[in-house]
């Protein structure tokens, strides 16, 4: 009888108790259920200026060339060295991509990806020399520019044709070139793409420890970049990738590379329509494989940076020229989010037209104008070299980051709005020295235009902003100049 009566006491206490936490939990059930009316029934964004992050890279913003498409007479203005300047790209990565498996730079024959002059019986025409930037054009533009050089070293060529002490000479010479007549060249990167030219992850890893070796005996104070990438996982690439990272003593950047809207790689889709809905592209996995990369690294105890110095985008159904720049903006946004090292888009001039930067005449010789995702790189151009900062939205097609210059104490803030609708959201700016200050907001907007705005405010922390439909929009918040 007294067990019934404690097994009944013990039932009532604790479905009081219950009682008990659901009555303290509703207010907070109340706020999660309603809280759109905390923010006035719309996207708020939240940042911390006062909680600077790392410093973003100065490499982010990186180009290519592909030796035997840029034409004397493409580059016979200052148009694209001033575009250059402009959105500081500060790094160009020469000769290109697949092409480096091809070409021997002290002979150039201008023909790209296949023809191979060092192969048995090869009878090709060269090219003539002013239809192909050499090696000495290349570092005369990347003065003009006031960018710095990425070279590539071919490795294919040795391995394919049984000829790899003269392929290694062939590097020495390169590198010792470039010193003699002092270019200044302290990045280099190790062929491209091996995967699809025969090399295992494990000969990969060998022969960037080879190469590196007899570079760094003409100039020890240089850096080391490979590649390799994420997808597809069928192919086990990221897990390679990672064995390389692992397994090289010379490595100092690895580079994957993606393409967004590519059946190659990381999956994506291959549509404006599927881009739209993904908040943000690749759904996020892009990011969560760089946060991996780097904790393998860490744990492994060796410090190998991450570059992007091949990443694009491929044929897009229904795209416009515009949709594109908000692809790449896209694409930016997660490089910038995750302490990426360095970046080089591809491409400049070639491939896609609609994913081009510069929109030629046909015979790709002329500069007719820069596609509109020329100004996306020119937007983020303010972001490099600052501090980055964390950024809060509870809105998923709102999303960026921000980026502090803490010389000046200016915010940027980047913002891509997803939505087929101009959004409103209160922005929620903490941690400013002061609170009178200048808001500009340049909005990237159909059909590849900036249209800006400027207000005077005495309350960031309490200030409606608008962003236009499927924008990138650049926030700048400055301190009111003194009268």
């Amino acid at each position: 009888m007294k067990r019934s009566f404690r097994s009944l006491y013990n039932i009532i206490f604790l479905l009081t108790g219950i009682l008990v936490v659901f009555s303290q939990e509703e207010p907070e059930a109340k706020f999660l259920e309603n809280k759109y009316d905390f923010v006035d029934s719309i996207p708020f964004v939240l940042v911390n200026a006062d909680k600077p992050q790392w410093s973003i890279s100065k490499y982010l913003n990186g180009s290519h060339f592909v030796y035997a498409f840029e034409n004397d007479s493409l580059y016979s203005d200052n148009r694209i060295a001033k575009w250059m300047q402009k959105s500081n790209t500060n790094i160009v990565r020469w000769p290109g991509g697949t092409v480096v498996q091809y070409y021997h730079w002290d002979k150039l024959t201008g023909i790209p990806f296949k023809d191979d002059s060092w192969a048995p019986g090869y009878d090709s025409k060269d090219e003539p020399d002013y239809r192909f930037m050499d090696l000495d054009e290349y570092i005369a533009f990347c003065r003009k520019a006031n960018t710095e050089p990425l070279i590539g070293i071919n490795i294919r060529s040795g391995k394919e044709y049984n000829r790899k002490s003269e392929s290694l000479e062939e590097a020495k010479r390169l590198i010792t070139y470039c010193k003699e007549k002092n270019y200044n060249v302290k990045r280099w990167y190790i062929g491209n793409e091996g995967y699809a030219k025969g090399f295992s992850a494990e000969k990969y890893a060998a022969y960037i420890d080879l190469y590196a070796q007899v570079l760094k005996s003409v100039d020890p104070d240089i850096e080391i970049i490979g590649d390799w990438k994420i997808g597809p996982f069928k192919k086990n690439r990221f897990e390679q990738t990672l064995y390389i990272a692992k397994t090289s003593k010379e490595l100092d950047v690895m580079e994957l590379h993606e393409k967004w809207g590519n059946p190659w790689g990381l999956k994506s889709g291959y549509s404006i329509e599927a881009w739209r809905n993904e908040f943000p592209l690749y759904d996020g996995n892009l990011g969560v494989f760089i946060r991996r990369f780097k904790e393998e690294m860490k744990r492994e105890n060796k410090e190998i940076k991450i570059g992007f110095n091949e990443w694009g985008i491929g044929k897009i159904k229904d795209a416009t020229e515009f949709d594109y720049a908000l692809i790449a903006a896209d694409f930016l946004i997660q490089l910038y989010k995750n302490d990426v090292y360095q970046a080089c888009y591809w491409n400049l001039n070639m491939g896609e037209e609609k994913s081009k930067i510069l929109k030629t005449d046909k015979s790709g010789t002329q500069l007719l104008d820069f596609n509109p995702i020329a100004t996306i790189f020119t937007l983020f151009s303010d972001a490099q070299a600052k501090h980055y900062l964390h950024l809060d939205c509870n809105e998923r097609f709102i999303y960026g980051f921000g980026a502090k210059n803490t010389a000046d104490d200016t915010i940027y803030l980047y913002l891509l709005n997803k939505s087929e609708k101009n959004e409103f959201f209160n922005l929620g700016l903490f941690g400013l020295k002061e609170n009178t200050v200048d808001i500009t907001i340049q909005s990237f907007i159909k059909p590849g235009i900036i249209n800006s705005n400027s207000l005077k405010t005495t309350d960031p922390n309490n200030t409606k902003l608008e962003l236009p439909s499927f924008s990138f929009n650049k926030i700048i918040i400055s301190k009111m100049p003194k009268s």
